[in-house]
Parts: C-alpha cells; structure tokens; sequence
C-alpha cells in the first residue's frame, strides 16, 4: 500500500499496510470493524457479498482463508 500510495496508484484510499489504514478504510469505510466480521467490507469483498467486488480480483479465495479472515476480524 506505502508503494502504491507513493507511486500515485493506490486505489480507493484503501491502506491494507498497517492497522490503523485496516481500520480507517478507504473510500467505502472502515475495511475492517474488529470483532464484527459481517460489518467489515474486506471479508464482504473476499466473500463477494453486498455487491462488492470479489477480491482478490482474479478468483475467489477458498472457503478456509475466508474463514481464517473471519476469525482474525472477529478476534479484534
């Protein structure tokens, strides 16, 4: 994210680098809303829910990473 933002190439302001750009998001909001998986638009883009865009771009993640999001996210 530091490299992107340096090169004027970071998209929608989202800083995924460090806890507080996880946090503050970027243009849609808060990436991520610690303990509250459902709120947190990453794990929406990794599921493909609520109309985000799937992420990553190229094909979805296995069901096993998505979960092992979610927990982090629901860990705080």
């Amino acid at each position: 994210s530091a490299d992107a933002a340096g090169k004027k190439k970071l998209k929608a302001n989202l800083r995924l680098d460090t806890a507080a750009g996880t946090r503050d998001g970027g243009d849609s909001g808060p990436a991520v809303v610690p303990g509250d998986p459902a709120k947190s638009l990453l794990v929406q883009a990794l599921k493909g829910e609520n109309g985000a865009a799937v992420m990553p771009p190229k094909g979805k993640l296995p069901a096993a990473v998505i979960a092992d999001f979610e927990a982090w996210v629901k860990a705080g």
